[in-house]
Order: C-alpha cells, then sequence, then structure tokens
C-alpha cells in the first residue's frame, strides 16, 4: 500500500509585517502626493469656469443697461460729490440686470461683496472682486478731478469704443477686508471696484502702482477672467516670475476706449 505524503501543517498569519506596512504607507503617501494638487487644480478649474460665466453675465448685464441709457456703460460710481453713504457704483447699477450680488462674486475670493452699514442697497467699493476699466489720461492730477480725462470704456457711449471685441470692460480684481483709503501708496489691498491707473505710468508687471491696480488679478491657475465691451468673456495666463513681478498679460491699448 503506498504511503501518503504527509502535509505540512500551514502557518498562521496574524498580520501584515512592520516592512510590508511601511511599504503600503509609502505608496499611499507617494499617490497622495500626485493626486492632491491634481484635484486641487480640478476644483480650482471648476471654479475659474464658474467665475467666467458669472462674468459673462456681468458683462451682458452692462450691454442691457446700455441700451437703456443712451447706449453708455456704467459709469465708475456716482453720487460721491453729496456724501460717502448715497456714493453708489457699478454694480450697484448693474444689481436690476443680473440675477443675484453672486454673479459680482469671484468663487475663488475668499471676501465677499459687503455692503454700507445699514444699507442693502450700496456696496462697498472696496469689497469688489471685480474692477471696471476707468484708465485715466496722462495729464490727470487726480481721477476725482471733474477735468481728468477717463480714457477707460467706464461712463463712455458704445460709439466711443471703436474695437468694443478687443477692449477689457471688466477684470479680476483684488477685493481687501476692509477702506485702504486713498493715497499714493503700493499697498496691493488698495484696489478697489476700478482699475484706473494713468496712461504712461504703467507697470504692466506689477500687481499694484501707486494704489492701483495694472491688469487683471491672477487668482485662476496662473491668470485671470475678463469680460470684453462686446460682451464675451475670456481667460488669459498672467504667471508669477521668479523675482516676485508678474508676466504683463495685456497691452495698454486694450484698455483705451477709443484707440488710434
Amino acid at each position: 500500500m503506498p504511503v501518503r505524503p504527509r502535509l505540512l501543517p500551514l502557518r498562521s498569519r496574524a498580520g501584515f509585517t512592520l516592512i510590508e506596512l511601511l511599504v503600503v504607507i509609502a505608496i499611499i503617501a507617494i499617490l497622495a502626493a500626485i493626486l492632491f494638487p491634481v484635484f486641487a487644480q480640478a476644483r480650482e478649474k471648476a471654479r475659474q469656469t464658474a467665475c467666467l460665466s458669472n462674468l459673462r453675465q456681468v458683462g451682458l448685464a452692462d450691454q442691457m443697461y446700455a441700451q437703456d441709457y443712451d447706449e453708455t456703460y456704467t459709469n465708475t460710481e456716482w453720487g460721491g460729490n453729496i456724501d460717502d453713504a448715497h456714493e453708489y457704483y457699478w454694480g450697484d447699477m448693474l444689481s436690476p440686470y443680473i440675477k443675484n450680488w453672486q454673479m459680482l462674486q469671484c468663487p475663488s475670493a475668499s471676501q465677499k461683496i459687503a455692503f454700507k452699514t445699514g444699507v442693502t442697497t450700496y456696496t462697498q467699493q472696496w469689497s469688489y472682486n471685480y474692477g471696471i476699466n476707468d484708465i485715466i489720461a496722462q495729464d490727470c492730477v487726480s481721477a476725482d478731478d471733474p477735468a481728468c480725462r477717463h480714457i477707460g470704456v467706464a461712463g463712455h457711449t458704445m460709439a466711443a469704443v471703436n474695437t468694443p471685441a478687443a477692449t477689457i470692460l471688466i477684470a479680476d480684481n483684488l477685493p481687501v477686508d476692509h477702506d485702504t483709503g486713498d493715497g499714493d501708496d503700493t499697498l496691493l489691498g488698495h484696489s478697489r471696484h476700478e482699475i484706473n491707473w494713468q496712461w504712461g505710468k504703467r507697470d504692466a508687471t506689477r500687481l499694484s502702482v501707486g494704489g492701483k491696480s495694472q491688469d487683471g488679478y491672477p487668482r485662476h491657475n496662473e491668470g485671470f477672467v475678463y469680460v470684453l465691451a462686446d460682451g464675451h468673456a475670456k481667460w488669459r495666463r498672467r504667471e508669477k516670475k521668479g523675482d516676485g513681478t508678474f508676466s504683463a498679460a495685456t497691452q495698454d491699448e486694450e484698455w483705451l476706449a477709443n484707440t488710434p
């Protein structure tokens, strides 16, 4: 009778060894390091798309406003000559034409649009996520001087803008959480509801110079969104360079209402 081979008992395994656990943890850490930036970029891309959609609606709202007001784009502000409580801005002018105030809120901006104390219809200028094109002429002493020529799109008639498909109307801007005041300084937070640099004195590699925004604020994947005077919206790259300045994303002429 043949002898059956003796079966060896199976070794019982209580769990993973320390080396195996360390290998698994290392693999998970590597995958997380690879995937988390991808997920973050995907989320920012979604917010960029939402912002682009919002700004497109804002641009169309300004088009509708112009049709109701003798084909004139919204001015930057009105009422400042009365008092601060009654001063209102281009976003307030567009409120009847947009669905809600969230249209003026960029999904990637932490600062929410704020309202004047005790008032629900007038906004605070320093809280705007977007800035309207209100650049001023080279010979201006002050943007608030009645003699100062405003050569951006704000307050101009549609007929005065000879290349609306290539002229910026509104762009990403940098809001802050308090009023930084008026002054010739380089505080990045001084940007408000307008982009109003002075012609011939622009440094497009800076976020702001003399307290004035110099270009679109790059909060979306190293770029910014903007809407042109004909109502269509785009995204444009503006990368931060090694020396701390930024690439110049736009040309001066793109901000000039009436190009030569």
